[in-house]
């Protein structure tokens, strides 16, 4: 699985013309392998089903995420298990990719 350098992202977005960025994350976008976008979708058509079955069969609502929720999470966990990238997702945090909040942040905040 391809990673980001958060340092070269930082880099981009700090420029002041969006250009280049916009062009790397389209990039980076079109390029990345689809299967856990697949697998997730694949689970929640499952689930989605399942909840609309269990309507039907026990003739009141039920809450779809009760059923939603599990069907995405199994089915890229399952995934994960299967290509090995388990411990990869589990382990995986976004502090990297978080952008730092400026001065001027601060600044307005005050105000």
């Amino acid at each position: 699985m391809k990673t980001i350098d958060p340092k070269k992202f930082e880099k981009l977005v700090e420029a002041e013309e969006s250009g280049p960025l916009i062009k790397y994350l389209h990039n980076t976008a079109a390029n990345a392998p689809k299967s856990y976008f697949l697998a997730v979708n694949i689970g929640y058509l499952i689930a989605i089903v399942c909840t609309v079955i269990v309507m039907i069969l026990f003739d009141h609502g039920q809450p779809a995420l009760l059923y939603l929720v599990p069907g995405c999470i199994l089915s890229v966990s399952g995934l994960a298990v299967y290509q090995g990238e388990f411990a990869k997702l589990w382990d995986f945090s976004e502090d990297d990719y978080i952008t730092r909040p400026s001065e001027d942040d601060d600044d307005k905040k005050d105000k």
